[in-house]
């Protein structure tokens, strides 16, 4: 009996030990993916209505991530995670047509309980009066006070990105993707200028 029990002995040693290394392994490539990289995309959504008109510079934005961002099958933030934006520059349409002006600027983005910085800005133009018509208002003054350029609004739900700022760990908040959810957002990584975009064209206004 006890010549007979070694084997097994051994054999339950050699598993143990085959677990560690295994366990071992593994490790770095979990916490790799638990691993936001600097440069990379997040898709982000308006959750109200803004205007030209009627917003201003300081005023708080509400945002949130569009698609969840994953990172081999991994969901490092979830979609729904709220975003802190404001806005950085309203200017309401005017006369002779100039048009209106809105920025929105993005400073983090929750992960669970980590606050990730990032960069990237909404900016926002209206159109402008046209141009034969001003030219004709700076013949009869009371045209040019009637013609104005247009405002600019940015309805509940217009997408746009940022950008990570710097490489962040986001450890235990990580979760394996859920099935059946959205399509996760493989971010792209930052373009070396962040184009400025027209609501005319994105929006079609």
């Amino acid at each position: 009996m006890i010549h007979a029990s070694l084997p097994m002995r051994r054999t339950r040693r050699w598993a143990a030990l085959a677990s560690l290394l295994l366990a071992a392994t593994a490790g770095p490539a979990i916490a790799q993916s638990t691993i936001l990289p600097e440069g990379m995309a997040i898709q982000l959504e308006t959750r109200q209505e803004l205007s030209s008109k009627s917003a201003r510079a300081g005023d708080p934005v509400e945002l949130a991530v569009a698609k969840p961002v994953t990172i081999g099958g991994v969901t490092l933030i979830p979609a729904g995670s709220p975003a802190v934006g404001e806005v950085s520059r309203a200017r309401d349409n005017g006369l002779l047509g100039r048009s209106g002006k809105l920025d929105i600027k993005v400073s983090t983005v929750k992960a669970g309980g980590i606050d990730v910085p990032v960069r990237g800005e909404r900016n926002a133009k209206g159109k402008s009066g046209t141009l034969g018509a001003v030219g004709a208002g700076i013949l009869f003054l009371p045209l040019a006070v009637i013609i104005r350029g247009k405002d600019v609004k940015l309805p509940s739900g217009t997408l746009f990105e940022v950008y990570v700022d710097r490489e962040v760990n986001i450890g235990s908040n990580a979760a394996p993707a859920a099935p059946g959810v959205a399509a996760p957002y493989e971010g792209r990584e930052a373009p070396s200028s962040i184009r400025t975009i027209d609501p005319n064209q994105a929006l079609g206004s």
